[in-house]
């Protein structure tokens, strides 16, 4: 029972980001579909995260209301319909409207499977569950963006997103199965309006959802636009080779540990400068016309936007006080908003200046959340004994 409800976790955090960022290793042939349209392909990637953002906040007060097991089941199950419509979409506008209502019901696995892990094991027993969950986002990211890419680079990408539909089903199943109801179900939250007009009226959590913000702005901009660049001459990758790449995110599963070791050693704005320090350093390397060096690149910008989650959403969860719950959900907010825009913004950057422009603006907003969580996170405080493990985001991509 205990090793299932284990597995149960890591395919959650699998499910919640299977098809998420599953556009991004399919961005070239959409491109083409879209009539070389590189804003409205980015609009795909953006939809989905811009529905996680809208519902991020209000997942939590339902499974607080019916039960987190239940939230998480019916949200694996209802997510296979958008999936598949989005297969099925005939035009530009019904794919990015299916896209939207995943990203509505993803938070309803994410970020309540979180909560669950917190209520549902001991503290010194949840750090090791919630590295687990972290391992199925990671993985869960990969393998949906390595699995469409695959199958469409032989049957087109709408073959390649019913493939994702089934896999959400398979997962979906198995984790009704394997995932035990909670012991016992959470009361109601109390004016949740006036829990966030507080944290928002402190400084230091403004800069740290402020921080969130860059963090996927920078990982769903760089992934979406770098794919098209290794499309192009001298790279010419075809869907597969593209979907490969994004291996680069398995190195997650290495780092995390190491993360909390760096922030306990260095605190949290110190690694964070850091952090951006590796990933700027990978953008650099990027503008190089190898592919070996693009790949050594996108493993130095990939783990440091890792090291740098990290940092951020410890802090959240060390700063907030009794409201964590709340806190996270207006980070998770900010987090996805700030994907939504990154999938958009750098399009006209792209049209102009082509991967040296959109690298140039991740840099830049790079230097900006540096000096966000300098100023932000010297008030960092020391984790309550009681507190439970930091939220892990998304993507890997922690969420």
């Amino acid at each position: 029972m205990h090793d299932r409800r284990r597995i149960a976790v890591v395919l959650a955090g699998a499910a919640a980001f299977l098809s998420l960022y599953a556009p991004q290793s399919l961005m070239p042939l959409l491109h083409d579909w879209l009539g070389d349209n590189a804003a409205l392909a980015g609009l795909i990637v953006s939809a989905g995260t811009f529905g996680v953002a809208i519902a991020a906040p209000f997942a939590g007060l339902l499974a607080d209301r019916i039960g987190r097991r239940r939230v998480i089941v019916l949200a694996a199950f209802w997510v296979v319909l958008p999936t598949t419509a989005v297969a099925l979409a005939q035009s530009p506008t019904q794919l990015i409207a299916a896209r939207l209502l995943q990203g509505l019901l993803l938070p309803g696995i994410f970020g309540v499977t979180v909560a669950y892990i917190g209520s549902e094991w001991p503290a010194a027993s949840a750090r090791q569950v919630t590295a687990l969950y972290v391992a199925g986002t990671i993985g869960g990211g990969f393998v949906g963006r390595f699995t469409s890419g695959l199958v469409a680079e032989f049957g087109g990408w709408q073959a390649g997103f019913m493939a994702l539909a089934v896999g959400q089903l398979l997962l979906a199943l198995l984790i009704r199965a394997w995932l035990p109801t909670e012991r016992q179900r959470p009361p109601p939250a109390g004016s949740p309006l006036q829990t966030m007009a507080t944290l928002l009226r402190r400084p230091e959590l403004r800069g740290a959802y402020a921080v969130g913000f860059t963090l996927l702005f920078a990982l769903v901009g760089g992934f979406t636009y770098v794919t098209l660049h290794l499309a192009r001459p001298p790279f010419a990758l075809g869907p597969a080779a593209l979907s490969a790449i994004f291996a680069v995110y398995l190195v997650g599963v290495l780092i995390t540990p190491l993360s909390g070791r760096l922030l306990n050693r260095y605190g949290h704005g110190r690694v964070l400068a850091l952090a951006w320090g590796v990933t700027i350093a990978g953008l650099a390397l990027s503008l190089l016309s190898s592919l070996p060096a693009m790949v050594v690149a996108l493993t130095l910008f990939s783990g440091g936007i890792f090291v740098a989650q990290t940092a951020a959403t410890s802090f959240v969860a060390e700063a907030s006080g009794a409201a964590r719950a709340t806190s996270v959900g207006l980070y998770v907010l900010c987090y996805y908003l700030g994907g939504s825009v990154g999938g958009v913004l750098p399009a006209a950057l792209w049209t102009h200046y082509g991967w040296p422009g959109v690298a140039a603006l991740i840099a830049s907003v790079g230097l900006v959340s540096i000096a966000l969580g300098l100023r932000s996170f010297r008030h960092a405080l020391r984790p309550p004994p009681d507190a439970p493990p930091p939220l892990p985001e998304a993507g890997g991509e922690s969420a």
